[in-house]
């Protein structure tokens, strides 16, 4: 697989649309495919109600063990600002955003999509490695009902829930992609080896400064692949170079449920570490891409989303 160039086949990721086809060159050799698990996109696969509402958000990735990503009222407090009602932590879908080339995108604001088969992404953080694609716009994180400013929010993560009532072995071990209520971007993996949730050795903070808020970017995230200690790397609308990375000692514990717009199944506080926020797309692949790889998936979701005669709202580097 890894001598295999991507080619930009990647616009064959379940469009229909014809138009979108004819901006990259599609093969039928694309062996990178198989490792996609995670294709969450705004423009397919969403179900509302009340007109825009999103109370299931699917899968596009072929054979996907994780399928439905569902809206959930369970754990929802009462306690933060904007749930005060039942019905509200659906994130909206935001149809024909002319900044995206006038793709969907869904917005969350202290909102989750859950899926609920805790073993869907197993084997990843655990050697097979990761590297996931964000296709998002932070507007300012934190606010009322938030935990506190230390709390990351996150707009993906499968952590183990070993708090109350769910109890599960593994000192909170998993992955993610997040926000500290000040911008910075944080990306980690967890491996629940130790008694301190954040020790900085087996929880590293991989963090970058933050992008600009109420603006669209590429984000990205890799675990290298393999035992021992491999490299957790952070890339801010540049695959070709990490704006962070760290060392991450490698272990046999299974991170739980995939959760979209937070951190966790956390259904003792839902809406607490939760993203503000709008995704557009979500790729997630179970293997840790090479660099041309990252930089031929970089480039289709660039030129899908942002390069048209008519935008100029490619990401910066802000």
């Amino acid at each position: 697989m890894k001598n295999c160039l991507l080619c930009v086949a990647m616009a064959s990721l379940y469009f229909t649309a014809e138009g979108l086809a004819q901006k990259v060159n599609i093969t039928t050799h694309s062996p990178i495919l198989k490792d996609l698990v995670l294709d969450l996109n705004a423009d397919l696969g969403v179900t509302v109600e009340d007109q825009e509402m999103v109370t299931t958000w699917r899968n596009q990735a072929p054979q996907a063990k994780a399928v439905d990503f569902n809206h959930t009222e369970e754990g929802r407090t009462k306690t933060v600002i904007s749930q005060k009602e039942l019905g509200t932590g659906r994130p909206i879908l935001k149809k024909n955003a002319d900044e995206i080339n006038g793709h969907h995108s869904l917005i969350f604001e202290e909102n989750e999509l859950i899926n609920e088969n805790d073993e869907a992404f197993h084997g990843m953080m655990t050697g097979g490695g990761y590297t996931w694609f964000a296709v998002i716009k932070p507007y300012k994180q934190g606010g009322p009902g938030k935990i506190d400013s230390r709390y990351p929010n996150a707009f993906f993560g499968c952590l183990r829930n070993t708090a109350k009532p769910q109890l599960e072995q593994g000192q909170y071990a998993g992955f993610w992609g997040s926000f500290y209520t000040d911008g910075r971007v944080y990306m980690g993996s967890r491996n629940g080896i130790s008694e301190l949730v954040r020790d900085a050795v087996n929880t590293p903070e991989v963090e970058a400064p933050a992008p600009a808020v109420n603006k669209w970017h590429i984000i990205m995230g890799r675990q290298g692949s393999g035992q021992g200690i491999v490299q957790l790397e952070l890339f801010i609308n540049d695959p070709s170079e990490a704006a962070s990375s760290h060392d991450y000692p490698v272990a046999d514990v299974e991170p739980s449920r995939m959760a979209i717009g937070t951190e966790r199944n956390a259904i003792n506080h839902q809406g607490k570490e939760s993203f503000d926020g709008e995704l557009a797309r979500l790729l997630m692949f179970e293997t840790a891409l090479d660099q041309q790889e990252m930089v031929a998936v970089y480039d289709y979701l660039r030129q899908l989303y942002f390069e048209s005669p008519a935008s100029n709202d490619a990401p910066s580097q802000e």
